[in-house]
């Protein structure tokens, strides 16, 4: 009650977290079969970089502008050059 807006901020984060999870687990309903712990850590990055490029190419169907406002910063960052 004292300080909503900070409770609502994490909440929506939580939110978005928990939504995240998922989908992923509806996309990609395999557990991680590896076991060796540098493996395990590989194979959930890789299920993690597929929502994103999944959620990449989605937003370049839809909504392509948005993508450019995400890109330019990273842009400017890793490759100054360019």
């Amino acid at each position: 009650m004292d300080d909503t807006q900070n409770w609502l901020e994490e909440y929506h984060l939580r939110s978005i977290s928990e939504s995240v999870d998922s989908m992923m687990k509806s996309k990609i309903f395999v557990r991680i079969r590896k076991k060796l712990l540098l493996r395990k850590n590989t194979e959930e990055i890789l299920k993690i970089n597929m929502h994103n490029l999944r959620q990449y190419s989605y937003l370049m169907h839809t909504d392509p502008e948005m993508i450019k406002d995400y890109r330019e910063p990273y842009l400017k960052y890793y490759c100054p050059n360019a």
